[in-house]
């Protein structure tokens, strides 16, 4: 059996293996897919400081457990998720759940039940009240001797419980289970450890002496009463009082899921409508769908052979990367999914740069075997630095982003390693399996003829070149152009930010059928409402109208009293706007997620950055002369970048300005893609001139070998630009209803297309002039190059070394003895010792 025989049973064997997986292995839906709720919570630092010894990281460790024991007992949510974000968060996320008030009290509470001798009671300077608040929040108020009465939230309230006896709580409070008391339900409890023994002791010292016990949950007495004459106190007791039934299993629950070490801050709450989440869905995958076709159609046109092999390849992309996805139990979100449909452009974009140079080595009289295996060997650099730097954006995204910024990237990464593994291990096999069986052999098969995006251009570039370095001015005018009304736009506050980047309340909610909501009078009816500066768009989904309204932290803070996260809030918004809350998304974010959100969006585009130069430098370093070179070409990639990044704010603002679309979280993961993107084709056209210089014959400069190397070039950085600008097309043409999700692939699809022009008309001439200048501060020999021909010499002089060593380690020359039985130069021959081959020069080709 041959060994392309072998892989491909070994293709047959992995594909078997992943459809068993898929199949028996269920998606993850995230919570815009599925709809439900999200909350951010914050460790109290000052009582975090107050505890002697404490270990954040480990009650975080169990601020996770507890969440989960929550989320499951008490709230019913048996698939929702809880993660730590930094050092003292903790993110919950609750699918299908989407009553957010209880949620917040759920989870929220410390569930820390106290019991106290309440001593000041026993010394009358208070006296308990009747209980007041409804069923479910019940309190006691205390009158004072001064007939003054304080209820929880009054200061005094606060001093007057920190100046009791705590007996026992927490970790003392063992089990709690409903109990039945006459025609109601009150919650009992059971003790152990210290505070059993505290309690024993405090009874048997008061006996008779009716002293107040005091039971407290979060800052508010639930019940005081005298200890009964003769009774002791140990292992139980149960609260009197009037309490509904669910107000009394919750608290059990809560009990049983165990108390927090610490108390939380709320600082950021999401609820997300699950019929927005389904539509989005369907329309996602329908996008997904018709560009597959697409591809389809174009690869099968435009490679006829090897590009119905591509398309077994994607195929085998999608199963292997759905598959993963799910192992990994990974949230599908509708980031994810955009990042997924994505990563399947760059695995297509791997198959045309193959393709592209297979096309070129048979063209250049290669026969199909040998341009096979030059095809994948001469595309393998370019590929795997554009999808390395793409990696590499994509891992800072998931070290700093959070919810969907991290599944997008998540996804992304998977998508591209799985697409690298695909493209070159799995097509490949197919192709060579196929080859050695019979298939494919004849060259018509790769339709070399059909040259639509610049291959004529390609083939005659040795003669006939674009003239990139000779027009550099009008190519950066151009660029100029492009830019200045963006940078005015910038200049009219075009840019909008979303509630993560300035805090308050974002909120979505449907127009009422007939209602006449404009910007204008949406904005007018909410500040006349209290909640002024507010932006407001409009989208639709279904036929249905929605609204969707963000209130900065200004606003909100004015509209609620300076309180950063007002429960009332989402009512109030949709009175102000004329609706009601039913099917509403709605989210707040306080002060702590807002910076969080800015110093994340700096760090993020500065490591790229950082992370993507040090690469390039590094790679194109070793190829040609070192690192000093190395950073011509890392240097003038970021410039290019820098260019495709201002270009894409000013769109932004532009869109700012004509359909008050806001940056968000998701903006951000679109301008880091479009920064590995933008390299991605730059790497391209680099990697040529890269091998171009080691080529040279020593009687070209830089401009013959950048505008050669453009040219050759310039067909594949088209072709794979154009099947991502597809796919995004169609996700922002049927595929992105929400307004976040269509300006990130807006955003990515400018960034793209720019990426493209700049990757061919300006990271070239930068480079160009870069090396120039270093040449005129340092001489000729500084240049490029002179470097590479110094390198070149080198090579060969390393290579003549070697032959000349080899006759001599493998004993192949001896002096033939002549008839007089001496050694004489006269008559001496030179033989080849049996089984040595001749040394023979390679094709320059397969260096």
């Amino acid at each position: 059996m041959s060994r392309s025989s072998l892989f491909l049973i070994i293709v047959a064997i992995v594909t078997g293996l992943a459809v068993w997986a898929h199949q028996t292995t269920p998606y993850r839906l995230g919570l815009d897919v599925k709809g439900g709720a999200r909350l951010t919570f914050q460790m109290d630092q000052e009582e975090l400081a107050k505890l002697k010894d404490a270990n954040p990281a480990k009650i975080q460790e169990d601020l996770v457990k507890i969440m989960e024991n929550r989320a499951g007992a008490s709230l019913g949510v048996q698939e929702g998720t809880v993660a730590k974000k930094g050092t003292d968060q903790i993110i919950i996320e609750l699918p299908g759940f989407t009553d957010i008030e209880r949620a917040r009290e759920t989870l929220g509470s410390t569930a820390k039940v106290q019991v106290y001798h309440a001593r000041s009671v026993d010394l009358g300077r208070y006296s308990p009240a009747g209980q007041e608040g409804d069923v479910n929040s019940p309190f006691i108020p205390f009158t004072k001797r001064s007939g003054e009465t304080i209820k929880p939230g009054d200061a005094e309230y606060e001093q007057m419980i920190e100046g009791w006896d705590l007996l026992l709580e927490g970790a003392d409070v063992t089990n709690a289970t409903p109990m039945v008391q006459g025609n109601g339900v009150v919650p009992q409890f059971f003790f152990g450890g210290q505070g059993a023994v505290k309690l024993e002791q405090m009874t048997r010292r008061y006996l008779n002496r009716k002293p107040n016990l005091a039971f407290v949950l979060d800052g508010r007495v639930l019940s005081i009463s005298p200890v009964e004459d003769g009774a002791i106190l140990k292992d139980n007791a149960y609260i009197n009082g009037t309490f509904s039934s669910d107000y009394v299993v919750g608290l059990t629950d809560l009990i049983k899921a165990g108390s927090l070490p610490v108390s939380l801050n709320l600082i950021r709450e999401e609820t997300v409508s699950p019929t927005i989440g389904n539509y989005a869905l369907d329309r996602m995958i329908q996008a997904g769908a018709i560009s597959f076709v697409i591809i389809a159609i174009f690869l099968i046109v435009y490679y006829a052979y090897p590009g119905a092999i591509a398309m077994v390849g994607m195929l085998l992309y999608t199963l292997f990367t759905l598959t993963a996805l799910k192992l990994m139990n990974a949230t599908f979100s509708l980031a994810a999914i955009a990042g997924f449909i994505l990563s399947a452009g760059m695995a297509i974009d791997a198959n045309i740069l193959v393709f592209e140079r297979l096309k070129e080595e048979i063209r250049n009289g290669k026969t199909v075997d040998k341009a096979m295996r030059l095809g994948f060997k001469h595309a393998l650099s370019a590929i795997a630095d554009s999808n390395a730097c793409t990696i590499i954006t994509s891992l800072v995204l998931v070290s700093f982003g959070t919810g969907a910024v991290k599944g997008f990237a998540v996804t992304l990464v998977v998508g591209v390693v799985i697409s690298f593994i695909t493209a070159f291990f799995f097509t490949r096999a197919i192709l060579t399996g196929l080859y050695s069986l019979g298939i494919g052999r004849n060259e018509k098969s790769y339709a070399l003829k059909r040259a639509w995006f610049g291959e004529n251009l390609e083939a005659g570039a040795d003669s006939r070149t674009l003239p990139i370095i000779r027009k550099t001015r009008t190519w950066f005018l151009i660029s100029v152009a492009l830019i200045i009304p963006g940078l005015i736009a910038l200049g009219m506050g075009g840019i909008k930010q979303n509630v993560e980047f300035q805090g308050g309340y974002q909120a979505q909610f449907v127009v009422p059928q007939g209602g006449d909501l404009t910007v204008g009078n949406a904005q007018k009816k909410l500040e006349d409402a209290g909640f002024p500066g507010a932006n407001v768009k409009f989208s639709e989904y279904e036929g249905k109208a929605y609204v969707d309204v963000t209130v900065p932290a200004k606003g909100a803070a004015a509209a609620s009293d300076g309180e950063e996260l007002n429960a009332e809030a989402k009512d109030k918004l949709a009175a102000a706007l004329g609706t009601t809350t039913e099917g509403a998304s709605f989210s707040s974010v306080g002060p702590t997620v807002q910076r969080e959100t800015w110093e994340g969006a700096i760090k993020m585009v500065v490591y790229s950055t950082i992370l993507i130069v040090l690469y390039l430098t590094i790679r194109f370093g070793i190829a040609v002369g070192g690192l000093k070179n190395g950073i011509k070409f890392g240097g003038s990639a970021v410039f290019a970048l820098l260019h495709d990044v201002v270009f894409v704010v000013g769109l932004s603002a532009i869109v700012g300005l004509a359909l008050n679309w806001e940056i968000s979280a998701l903006f951000l993961t679109s301008m880091l893609t479009v920064i590995g993107f933008s390299v991605h084709d730059t790497i391209v056209v680099f990697d040529r001139i890269r091998e171009n210089l080691q080529k040279t014959s020593g009687n070209e400069n830089l401009e013959t070998i950048v505008d050669r190397s453009v040219t050759q070039t310039v067909a594949r950085s088209i072709n794979t630009s154009m099947m991502t600008i597809v796919q995004l097309g169609i996700l922002i043409a049927i595929g992105t209803p929400t307004p976040d999700l269509k300006f990130m692939c807006v955003t990515m699809l400018a960034g793209i297309i720019i990426g493209t022009y700049s990757s061919i008309f300006n990271a070239s001439p930068i480079l160009y002039i870069w090396d120039k200048i270093t040449m005129k501060r340092k001489g000729e020999g500084a240049g490029l190059v002179a470097e590479a021909e110094r390198e070149a010499k080198l090579r060969a002089q390393q290579a003549l070394a070697g032959m000349q060593a080899a006759p001599a380690a493998a004993g192949s020359t001896a002096g033939v003895m002549n008839p007089t039985g001496q050694s004489g130069a006269g008559y001496a021959t030179i033989k080849r010792r049996a089984g040595v081959q001749p040394i023979k020069k390679k094709d320059e080709d397969e260096e």
